[in-house]
């Protein structure tokens, strides 16, 4: 054996890479321990075997012209990827070179590599890259992808259902993001089965699912849509406790001409419409929606430029003594001086800065502007009443923005009173209640507001660190009925007394409501008989101040 010969020998013996020599018939004539181990079988049960016998049925063919190729003499070297298959009947994914061999007969020598692993990874990557990790959903890649097609072959016949699911916060934040992530996994099930088995489900991230609809009518949507969201709803035990999930739901129709995106931003749309409506419920986009969205998102910008610039005041509304008909205390309150649209109240522009979360800046200006009312006002010892949202409890550290506000204007804690509406209360998180008792620790009362709309058990009262609360102005509106009005009112006033609580009846507007309230028990009220809400400079008791 020649040098050249035997270096090959062990060059063949020993590469990690598998190799074999191919006879003139396409018959393993010799084969390397690398490519035995890769096949899962012994070099000795190899020999004589067809290399074609090894490969994937379905490439066989491609194989076969390639050893053509080679014997004919067209190519003397040739690569190509191929699926053999393992012992056990596994398929692996290999790179093949063939190069033919000086001499004749015809003979070649081949190198396989195992690329089992590389597509696997690359396959990973794909699937990544078009569904969602946690779900195994379509990701808003592939959703946009099949709407597309879908809205090509026949828009009209395309739907899409935005589905947001309610409240999922309050599980992350309570019960923890693993809980959240199985609650998530929970209601992607669920939708899944819901739907038809051609109709894509996506995850666009967080609590947000869409699902693309193709080849269905406008009324087969609206019936899929209310199948989904009854399937939702069954109840689901997450971390041992049994939750009930809801969503809120809407849905679009493609037209001619529409994008994907535009479908998908429509129904969006919807589902904010069905979310402030109360959550837990459909709506389908129509063009008016779409308009209201466009002045939503001019306010809020416009919002951003009043927080910013100056545009942000707040008014105070007396809260009095019953008996003597004096003010005891005063709720701030904000207002807009809108440049073109004049004096705004909450109701106009609230709603949107809650959803733009703008409402956690705008908590803390009305904070600092109640702070400063009440330090140009040392003689007046009420208390000043300021509202606040869930947004702004928890996370957002109220507890460290109220600090910081009392701290800079040097005031009494005790000056400050908070209100949290009952319904707010009702879905804050245990951190949440932390943030509110370490305020309460500090001196600074928690009034809960709008009592008698939230459907909470005196049991939630009782549990709240509230010193107080306000009877909700639809009670107000009834007092003098003989009958649930009149028992309402006296129940909570006997209840507010009980308890040593602060109590507060709202909208008092008539003195018929001001006897009746007094007939029933109510030491405090507020509403427009007392007083409207007034810029700062009409309030006495400070310098400046108008008498």
């Amino acid at each position: 054996m020649t040098h050249d010969a035997e270096a090959f020998r062990r060059t063949f013996l020993d590469s990690p890479v598998g190799m074999a020599i191919l006879d003139a018939d396409g018959r393993l004539d010799a084969v390397n321990p690398s490519l035995a181990a890769l096949l899962g079988s012994t070099a000795e049960a190899l020999l004589g075997r067809a290399l074609a016998d090894l490969t994937h049925p379905d490439d066989r063919p491609q194989h076969r012209q390639v050893v053509s190729h080679l014997a004919h003499g067209t190519h003397d070297r040739v690569q190509l990827q191929q699926r053999c298959v393992h012992a056990t009947g596994d398929v692996l994914w290999t790179r093949a070179t063939l190069s033919r061999l000086p001499g004749s007969p015809w003979r070649a020598v081949v190198h396989v590599e195992d690329l089992t692993e590389v597509r696997r990874a690359h396959a990973l990557v794909e699937h990544h890259s078009y569904y969602d990790r946690l779900t195994g959903l379509a990701n808003r890649t592939l959703l946009l992808e099949r709407l597309r097609v879908s809205l090509e072959k026949a828009a009209t016949s395309t739907a899409c259902l935005f589905v947001d699911l309610d409240h999922f916060k309050v599980v992350n934040d309570s019960l923890g993001h693993e809980a959240g992530d199985r609650l998530l996994t929970e209601v992607a099930r669920r939708i899944q089965a819901a739907v038809r088995p051609g109709d894509t489900v996506a995850r666009l991230g967080g609590d947000e699912f869409v699902v693309a609809l193709a080849d269905v009518s406008e009324e087969g949507a609206a019936a899929l849509l209310s199948q989904l969201v009854e399937a939702v709803r069954q109840p689901a035990v997450v971390a041992d406790h049994e939750v009930v999930p809801t969503v809120s739901a809407g849905l679009a129709f493609g037209q001619p001409g529409v994008t994907a995106e535009t479908l998908v931003r429509d129904a969006d749309i919807a589902m904010s419409r069905a979310k402030t409506s109360g959550r837990d419920r459909i709506a389908v986009f129509s063009a008016d929606l779409r308009d209201e969205a466009m002045v939503r998102l001019s306010i809020e910008s416009e919002l951003r430029v009043a927080l910013r610039e100056g545009h942000l005041e707040v008014h105070y509304q007396p809260v009095v003594d019953m008996a003597t008909r004096r003010p005891i205390a005063y709720e701030a309150l904000v207002r807009w001086r809108h440049p073109e649209r004049g004096l705004l109240l909450p109701a106009e522009f609230i709603e949107v800065c809650e959803e733009a979360n703008l409402v956690i800046p705008l908590g803390e200006f009305v904070l600092h502007e109640a702070c400063r009312f009440i330090a140009a006002r040392p003689g007046f010892t009420g208390k000043v009443l300021v509202n606040v949202s869930t947004r702004q409890i928890g996370p957002a550290d109220l507890s460290g923005v109220v600090t910081r506000a009392i701290e800079t204007h040097g005031i009494d804690p005790a000056r400050l009173a908070l209100e949290i509406t009952e319904s707010g209360m009702l879905v804050a998180t245990q951190t949440a209640v932390a943030d509110l008792r370490g305020l309460t620790d500090m001196g600074i009362a928690l009034l809960l507001d709008d009592f008698g709309t939230g459907y909470s058990a005196l049991s939630s009262v009782l549990r709240s660190p509230v010193s107080g609360l306000k009877l909700a102005r639809e009670f107000t509106l009834r007092l003098g009925d003989k009958s649930t009005g009149d028992r309402i009112s006296t129940a909570v006033a006997s209840l507010v007394d009980s308890l040593e609580m602060d109590g507060i009846i709202e909208g008092v507007e008539t003195e018929a409501q001001y006897r009746q309230a007094l007939a029933h028990g109510w030491r405090l009220a507020q509403g427009y008989l007392f007083g409207h809400p007034q810029p700062e400079h009409l309030i006495p008791g400070a310098r400046g101040a108008t008498p």
